[in-house]
């Protein structure tokens, strides 16, 4: 169950990731993604990566195969730069597949850096 700071985070995170990835596949198509996404799990594909990090991962690629790992590897990249941080896209796919705890936990911890980054540089009204 999401708590509503994990809730904040989520939703920061989200912003940031639907910007990149319409502006990386276009609107429509980032639009079509994130719908067959959340049609699979039900619910909000980044609750998933908050959660279960591997189910996301399998998820993409049962929609878009090895264009998966290239897709993560630019969200990565954007989230850098938008956040000012510096997670290696190769690490962040590796924790992804992996799927243990440790690795889930490690997602975690930068996806928050990336919800303080947003909150502090857009507000929270904009998150």
């Amino acid at each position: 169950m999401i708590n509503n700071s994990e809730e904040l985070i989520i939703n920061a995170v989200s912003k940031i990731c639907r910007e990149t990835i319409y502006s990386v596949l276009g609107e429509s198509a980032g639009k079509a993604l994130l719908f067959f996404l959340e049609k699979d799990f039900g619910r909000d594909p980044f609750e998933v990566l908050w959660e279960s990090p591997r189910t996301l991962y399998s998820g993409m690629e049962k929609i878009l195969g090895a264009g998966t790992k290239i897709l993560i590897n630019i969200l990565v990249d954007g989230i850098n730069k938008e956040s000012n941080l510096n997670m290696s896209p190769e690490l962040f796919l590796e924790l992804m597949r992996n799927g243990d705890q440790r690795s889930t936990e490690e997602i975690r911890l930068f996806l928050r850096k990336v919800a303080e980054s947003s909150i502090i540089a857009h507000g929270m009204s904009d998150t």
